[in-house]
């Protein structure tokens, strides 16, 4: 058994994407007998770290949130990571050479998390996994320093093969330290509810920019039929916008919009299940876990064009693509896949199960890690 260091940005219980994909593997080992610990700060916003949560709670580090604004202006890189606060930061130190990790799972990009982790990992001598969500698309993922970490990790844990072959091809790092394992589902998630009435669209994920939710709004307005869209996720500083554009639809249209912003991770398949498709219009995703979450549901899934989308539904027969940013193509896709349902549900479901069940990906992880 090993000693496992998670390091991420955001921690339970207000984990993003990135950071949820960096715990989640650590439950697992931690189920296989693994000791680990956990380097993270309490914040409570994925996009600014200005909102952290009550100082009662044990999940995390307390951060400095001054800074943050003026850093966005001077080191835009320095931004999009906790600056710890320094007592509490000394003392998690010291209790990590303590813990002597044999190994360090950190993501995600650009977070600079991957930073502290490059500096345990250089004290302590352990060796780095690294989860960087890549979005190749984002120049924030392509600064220097967390390139160099990237490049000096022990091994990187992907999630497609878009994002393997990129980093091969663009960072030249050799294919023996690229593991294409993907994201992963609970296997208790794989029940659906047996009676699903589904009468609305769905999106879910976090109300940010490149979620671009806009096409979506519009696409929904020039839909043929009386649709309705439940609008799902954790609040953002682009939240405002989003409502903004609700508000200057015809009330025929935006009656028929629902926006959820609060909600349990036990409501999330009562979400799914209610749905008759689940939309995801990113212009970046590194994988996009909302959609295994509808595919475990047995939900037919219509996602942009954009690389890992493209990847995950082609392999998976799960749904459909649009161009992305093409909010007429995007009515007609959704048009076709509630009229034409197919085999999609299920096809999404049977590849899940078999694929990419978390612990089935912690034992490919082990095995992988333990050669290290």
């Amino acid at each position: 058994m090993a000693n496992i260091l998670l390091v991420s940005h955001i921690g339970p219980p207000a984990v993003d994407g990135g950071s949820r994909v960096i715990f989640k593997m650590g439950e697992y080992l931690a189920k296989s007998g693994h000791r680990l610990f956990s380097f993270t700060s309490n914040c409570q916003s994925t996009d600014d770290f200005t909102h952290s949560y009550h100082p009662l709670s044990n999940n995390g580090l307390p951060v400095y949130t001054i800074f943050h604004r003026p850093l966005k202006k001077i080191l835009p890189l320095f931004a999009k990571g906790p600056i710890f606060k320094l007592i509490p930061f000394i003392r998690s130190f010291i209790k990590i050479i303590f813990f002597r990790p044999d190994f360090i799972i950190a993501g995600p990009l650009p977070t600079t998390v991957i930073l502290y982790a490059y500096i345990f990992k250089k004290i302590t001598r352990a060796k780095l996994i690294v989860n960087a969500s890549f979005h190749s698309d984002d120049p924030d993922f392509h600064r220097h320093p967390l390139i160099y970490c990237l490049k000096h990790a022990d091994l990187i844990w992907t999630l497609s093969r878009y994002e393997t072959d990129y980093f091969h091809r663009q960072f030249h790092i050799p294919r023996n330290r690229l593991l294409n394992l993907g994201n992963g589902i609970d296997p208790q998630f794989l029940t659906p509810a047996a009676t699903r009435h589904s009468d609305y669209l769905l999106y879910l994920g976090s109300f940010s920019a490149h979620k671009d939710i806009p096409t979506l709004i519009t696409a929904f307005h020039y839909l043929s039929t009386d649709y309705k869209l439940v609008l799902a996720g954790k609040s953002s500083l682009y939240l405002p916008r989003i409502n903004k554009l609700i508000q200057t639809l015809p009330s025929s249209i935006s009656s028929r919009i629902k926006l959820i912003t609060d909600f349990s991770d036990k409501h999330l398949s009562h979400l799914i299940d209610h749905c008759l498709c689940l939309i995801l219009p990113s212009t970046q995703e590194s994988f996009g876990l909302v959609l295994i979450e509808a595919m475990a549901r047995r939900k037919p899934v219509i996602a942009a064009d954009i690389p890992s989308s493209k990847e995950l539904i082609s392999k998976s027969k799960s749904g459909l693509i649009f161009r992305q940013k093409d909010h007429q193509h995007l009515a007609s896709q959704i048009n076709f896949l509630v009229h034409h349902p197919n085999n999609y549900g299920q096809n999404g479901y049977n590849y899940v199960r078999q694929h990419l069940t978390w612990n089935k990906l912690s034992r490919r992880l082990w095995q992988k890690i333990s050669l290290l």
